[in-house]
């Protein structure tokens, strides 16, 4: 038992004085009781700090329990078994189970419509095909429509006067290579005679700077060599291999500018569809699943599969829509731009309209309500059936939102 003094100062007159509080009657008593419930902290008195011995100044003994007490204490015990018994009960039931709705009650959902929208196939790339420098058009390989083989020639312009050329840098290089080595014996010869002060030394100096100057002249020939070699390249009017030319803008014969366009190609090994998207529709696009989007070929009367290719993250301040382009997964025949897809999308209707099932919706005659989980009624209009959904009608209300839930009737 912990024992506190609670009284302070010197103990009443006619207290009884204890050698050890062990030894009073009353603990004999508490004892023998065998409860815990004691009189209150109040009512214990004991001694000074230091004493040897307690004064009792009232007399103690022990408190039998009462009537409320043990209500309480029953009520305390029956609480706590209560909510152990619906702890066990929430483990036992799968969760599946405690999510779901009751039988009797459903939500209420958006009422959703269908949108198409069409689009026109076009190739993944287009490039021009631009002359790199002027000159005649000798030879057209390639007409519109066809494709680009290996080699990628388009078109050859005249290379007669860069041919030329070449052949005169050649030359010019042969001689210096010439000069060059007879410099260098000529060199060999005056070191000698410089060494038996048979020459002087300005006339040595004058044959090393000129053998220096030539090999400079060598090297200034080769460059010049080699920027003929790609002028003489360029002259030849390549594509990419395998793609298509779309356009053609020259003819044998006919004379061209420098970065003048002379045709396009472009690769319809994948073919886009772009769409202008509002941010309602993308959201509904990304919905779904972007890998396994699916087109309807409008001309041909199939579907192909797509994909989403990419997104413009720019905007557009006329349209205000998000552009994006799909690919097709599946192989077209004629692969070429002009097919015209349709790309159908569900979305919410304007009205705000939510789908329920028929049994939820209660009639009299002509009009209509719903029964709220509370049991309070609300008048809807209806609308005719779910396009999604044959099982489930659309309604609407001022005060009906989606995600409310109704009991259900006998329907309609």
């Amino acid at each position: 038992m912990l024992l506190v003094a609670l009284l302070e100062g010197e103990p009443p007159s006619g207290a009884i004085w204890y050698k050890d509080f062990r030894q009073s009657p009353y603990h004999r008593r508490l004892q023998s009781h065998g409860t815990r419930f004691y009189t209150k902290a109040s009512d214990l008195c004991l001694g000074e700090r230091a004493g040897c011995s307690v004064p009792c100044r009232r007399r103690l003994a022990p408190r039998i329990p009462s009537s409320h007490d043990v209500i309480q204490m029953f009520k305390q015990r029956l609480t706590a078994l209560a909510a152990f018994c619906l702890l066990l009960l929430s483990a036992l039931v799968p969760p599946a189970a405690r999510a779901a709705e009751p039988p009797d009650l459903v939500t209420a959902r958006p009422a959703l419509r269908y949108i198409t929208l069409s689009g026109f196939t076009r190739a993944r790339a287009e490039t021009p095909l631009v002359a790199e420098t002027a000159g005649r058009v000798e030879a057209v390989f390639l007409d519109i429509g066809d494709q680009v083989g290996e080699e990628g020639r388009f078109a050859q312009l005249d290379d007669t006067f860069v041919r030329l050329d070449l052949e005169e840098n050649a030359v010019e290089r042969e001689r210096l290579t010439a000069q060059i080595k007879y410099d260098r014996r000529e060199l060999g010869r005056y070191r000698e005679l410089a060494l038996q002060n048979n020459t002087s030394a300005s006339q040595l100096d004058l044959l090393e700077r000129s053998l220096q100057d030539n090999r400079h002249a060598l090297r200034r020939l080769e460059v010049r060599g080699r920027i003929l070699e790609e002028r003489l390249a360029r002259t030849s009017i390549r594509a990419p291999a395998g793609w298509l030319i779309t356009g053609r803008r020259i003819e044998p014969g006919q004379w061209v500018k420098e970065g003048e366009t002379l045709g396009s190609a472009a690769d319809f090994s994948t073919l886009l569809v772009p769409f202008a998207l509002t941010p309602e529709q993308y959201a509904a696009l990304h919905a779904e699943d972007t890998d396994g989007l699916s087109l309807e070929l409008t001309d041909q009367g199939r579907p192909v599969a797509a994909r989403l290719y990419r997104v413009n993250p720019g905007f557009d301040p006329e349209t205000r829509k998000i552009a994006v382009e799909l690919a097709l997964a599946d192989e077209v025949r004629p692969a070429r731009g002009g097919l015209r897809t349709s790309l159908r999308l569900q979305l919410p209707e304007l009205s705000g309209a939510v789908s329920l099932p028929a049994a939820a919706l209660h009639h009299s005659y002509d009009e209509y309500w719903l029964t709220r989980e509370n049991g309070e009624r609300l008048a809807v209009l209806l609308l005719g059936p779910d396009r999604t959904d044959r099982d489930r009608v659309r309604v609407s209300a001022p005060a009906l939102r989606a995600g409310d839930r109704f009991r259900l009737g006998r329907g309609l």
